[in-house]
Protein backbone atom coordinates (compact mmCIF):
# COMPACT_ATOMS: atom_id res chain seq x y z
CA UNK A 1 0.00 0.00 0.00
CA UNK A 2 1.37 3.41 -1.02
CA UNK A 3 1.57 5.78 1.97
CA UNK A 4 2.70 8.93 0.17
CA UNK A 5 0.20 11.73 -0.24
CA UNK A 6 2.38 13.99 -2.39
CA UNK A 7 3.67 13.19 -5.89
CA UNK A 8 7.25 11.98 -6.21
CA UNK A 9 9.57 11.90 -9.17
CA UNK A 10 12.48 9.73 -10.20
CA UNK A 11 15.02 12.23 -11.41
CA UNK A 12 16.18 11.81 -15.00
CA UNK A 13 19.31 13.81 -14.30
CA UNK A 14 21.92 13.57 -11.58
CA UNK A 15 21.15 15.85 -8.65
CA UNK A 16 23.67 16.11 -5.83
CA UNK A 17 23.35 17.44 -2.31
CA UNK A 18 25.55 17.98 0.71
CA UNK A 19 24.40 16.18 3.83
CA UNK A 20 25.89 18.01 6.83
CA UNK A 21 26.92 15.78 9.73
CA UNK A 22 28.88 17.05 12.73
CA UNK A 23 29.74 20.24 10.82
CA UNK A 24 31.11 18.48 7.73
CA UNK A 25 29.43 18.13 4.30
CA UNK A 26 29.09 14.65 2.79
CA UNK A 27 28.12 14.23 -0.85
CA UNK A 28 24.96 12.25 -1.71
CA UNK A 29 22.92 11.69 -4.88
CA UNK A 30 19.17 12.37 -4.96
CA UNK A 31 17.37 9.44 -6.64
CA UNK A 32 13.72 10.28 -5.92
CA UNK A 33 12.18 13.52 -4.74
CA UNK A 34 8.83 14.69 -3.41
CA UNK A 35 7.70 17.79 -1.56
CA UNK A 36 7.83 15.84 1.71
CA UNK A 37 10.91 13.68 1.27
CA UNK A 38 13.49 11.99 -0.89
CA UNK A 39 15.55 8.88 -1.44
CA UNK A 40 19.30 9.46 -1.58
CA UNK A 41 22.37 7.34 -2.25
CA UNK A 42 25.24 8.17 0.08
CA UNK A 43 28.80 8.16 -1.20
CA UNK A 44 30.79 8.20 2.05
CA UNK A 45 29.81 9.33 5.50
CA UNK A 46 30.54 8.36 9.10
CA UNK A 47 28.56 5.38 10.37
CA UNK A 48 27.77 6.92 13.75
CA UNK A 49 25.53 9.94 13.18
CA UNK A 50 22.23 11.49 14.19
CA UNK A 51 18.92 10.73 12.49
CA UNK A 52 18.26 14.45 11.78
CA UNK A 53 20.57 16.73 9.81
CA UNK A 54 20.79 19.63 7.38
CA UNK A 55 20.81 19.19 3.60
CA UNK A 56 22.19 21.70 1.12
CA UNK A 57 20.58 21.23 -2.28
CA UNK A 58 21.27 23.13 -5.49
CA UNK A 59 18.48 23.33 -8.06
CA UNK A 60 19.70 23.02 -11.66
CA UNK A 61 19.67 26.39 -13.45
CA UNK A 62 19.59 28.37 -10.20
CA UNK A 63 22.37 29.85 -8.09
CA UNK A 64 20.11 29.61 -5.02
CA UNK A 65 20.92 26.87 -2.50
CA UNK A 66 18.10 25.23 -0.58
CA UNK A 67 18.73 24.50 3.09
CA UNK A 68 16.53 21.70 4.36
CA UNK A 69 16.20 20.07 7.77
CA UNK A 70 15.62 16.32 7.23
CA UNK A 71 15.16 13.11 9.17
CA UNK A 72 16.27 9.64 8.09
CA UNK A 73 13.25 7.34 8.26
CA UNK A 74 14.75 4.26 6.62
CA UNK A 75 18.14 2.99 5.52
CA UNK A 76 18.92 0.14 3.13
CA UNK A 77 22.69 -0.06 2.67
CA UNK A 78 23.78 3.16 0.94
CA UNK A 79 20.16 4.14 0.20
CA UNK A 80 18.34 6.35 2.68
CA UNK A 81 14.72 7.49 2.75
CA UNK A 82 14.49 10.99 4.21
CA UNK A 83 11.52 13.01 5.44
CA UNK A 84 11.74 16.78 5.06
CA UNK A 85 11.12 18.19 8.51
CA UNK A 86 11.54 21.86 7.64
CA UNK A 87 12.18 23.98 4.57
CA UNK A 88 11.38 27.64 3.88
CA UNK A 89 8.15 28.19 1.91
CA UNK A 90 10.01 29.35 -1.21
CA UNK A 91 12.36 26.37 -0.99
CA UNK A 92 9.38 23.99 -0.75
CA UNK A 93 7.88 25.70 -3.80
CA UNK A 94 11.12 25.11 -5.73
CA UNK A 95 11.13 21.44 -4.70
CA UNK A 96 7.48 21.12 -5.79
CA UNK A 97 8.33 22.68 -9.17
CA UNK A 98 11.31 20.37 -9.64
CA UNK A 99 9.07 17.36 -8.93
CA UNK A 100 6.56 18.63 -11.53
CA UNK A 101 9.27 19.16 -14.17
CA UNK A 102 10.81 15.75 -13.52
CA UNK A 103 7.41 14.03 -13.62
CA UNK A 104 6.49 15.76 -16.89
CA UNK A 105 9.82 14.77 -18.49
CA UNK A 106 9.37 11.11 -17.56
Amino acid sequence: MERRITPRARLGQTLWLNKHLDGFPYLAEVLELSEDGMVIRTIHEPSNHESTFTLELGIPGSAHRLWIWAERVRQMGKLQALRIRYAELLDRAQIRQLVRWSSAAA
